[in-house]
């Protein structure tokens, strides 16, 4: 589902991307294979156009002997996806018993791909690090850092591992029903508002806001970001 007039190139999207879904895939090359991982990610400033990420994992964990200063290791951030049905295709084919031998469902997604070498990030960047996620995820009443225990939080320390990579490479697709007829996208919008299911509304503002290049995906990046708005806020 590649397609070049899918794709992205401005670096300044990378940010958007991570900022709006910092929880990432971490790949890297095993002696049988790719080896995966979990994390969240935090966007940093760098040396290269799309900047950088670090994120950190449990020393444990099966792919932290695999990742060596330098390595190459690949980041995927996934935005939301959602089926979408030729029935919402309501200016092409405005009514049910309209023909429809010529279409066929599609799919919809948001994804990046990140590559890079990896850099291991010394106790003082960990603490930084782990400071900044908790202030970017917990509410202005929420859990702050300074109330964990500090012989609780050094032991942590102890046995989680920084990495940042410098984003050498990136890979962004954005397929959000652009198609060759303009008209059809409010019945997309639609009926993945009717549906509701798993990222459907996501997936709805997107669409609903994206007017090609990346100004316009960057805005509906942003707006899904914003706390939703109730009736006289």
């Amino acid at each position: 589902m590649h397609y070049a007039e899918y794709k992205h190139s401005d670096p300044a999207l990378v940010r958007e991307m991570v900022e709006s879904f910092p929880f990432a895939t971490i790949i890297v090359n095993g002696l049988e294979g790719p080896v995966t991982a979990q994390a969240p990610i935090t966007f940093r400033d760098g040396w290269c156009p799309a900047g950088a990420v670090e994120f950190h994992l449990a020393g444990a964990n099966p792919i932290t002997p695999l990742l060596a200063s330098d390595e190459p290791i690949t980041v995927m951030v996934h935005g939301p996806g959602a089926h979408i049905s030729p029935v919402w295709f309501t200016a092409t084919f405005p009514l049910p018993s309209s023909e429809r031998a010529r279409t066929a469902p599609t799919y919809n997604y948001v994804s990046l791909v990140m590559s890079g070498r990896v850099e291991h990030m010394d106790d003082h960047a960990l603490q930084v690090r782990i400071g900044d996620l908790v202030l970017a995820n917990e509410g202005a009443d929420g859990w702050r850092l300074d109330e964990l225990a500090p012989d609780l939080w050094k032991a942590w320390r102890g046995v989680i591992r920084l990495y940042r990579i410098e984003i050498r490479r990136f890979d962004l697709t954005a397929k959000l029903s652009l198609g060759d007829v303009p008209e059809d996208r409010p019945g997309v919008v639609d009926g993945l508002t009717r549906r509701g299911i798993q990222d459907d509304h996501a997936m709805a503002m997107l669409v609903d806001g994206f007017a090609e290049g990346s100004a316009s995906l960057a805005a509906g990046l942003r707006a899904l970001r914003s706390p939703l708005k109730t009736n006289g806020a």
